[in-house]
């Protein structure tokens, strides 16, 4: 069972190296196409702008798990312990409701390209599902925000920071 719910808190990351591996394999594709005689392949880029906009919205969530979003923390890491926790919190709060927005305008753009029809240009895939990892991305980082908030409340997590030379840590 720990080790099921362990994969499962990983899964993003997991997601994450596999949409990089194909991004890498369709760009080499691409580069190929180029250099050796013929036509290029032009599919390959539309599908890597699209693989690159899913691993960034699918992987914020791993950056909320190691602690090692971008933030500005220089002036926070010198306050108080209790100060600290009320800062990590607030920020974790207004990041929870800004990813709360941002989901509510996304589910109306989502709901606007199926009423439209919207496809993208070469492959023709629907919009729909081209934006669709912006909504997935701010919910699973709704939820990992949650857990974390939940965590630094209840004083189950002291470390609000990640450290550099760190495991996780930037």
């Amino acid at each position: 069972m720990k080790r099921a719910l362990h994969s499962l808190k990983n899964l993003d990351g997991t997601v994450g190296y596999l949409l990089l591996f194909v991004i890498l394999i369709v760009v080499f594709l691409q580069i190929m196409s180029r250099v050796l005689p013929g036509n290029t392949i032009s599919w390959t880029l539309e599908v890597s702008e699209m693989l690159l906009g899913a691993l960034i919205w699918l992987n914020i969530s791993v950056g909320i798990i190691s602690g090692a979003h971008v933030s500005f923390d220089l002036i926070v890491r010198r306050l108080p312990h209790k100060a600290q926790k009320f800062v990590v919190l607030l920020n974790n709060a207004i990041f929870i409701a800004y990813l709360v927005l941002l989901a509510a305008f996304t589910v109306q753009v989502l709901d606007y390209y199926l009423v439209l029809g919207a496809k993208s240009t070469i492959l023709q895939i629907s919009m729909f599902w081209v934006r669709m990892p912006i909504l997935i991305g701010c919910v699973v980082t709704i939820i990992r925000l949650c857990i974390k908030e939940y965590r630094i409340f209840t004083d189950k997590e002291t470390k609000y920071f990640a450290t550099y030379g760190s495991e996780g840590g930037v």
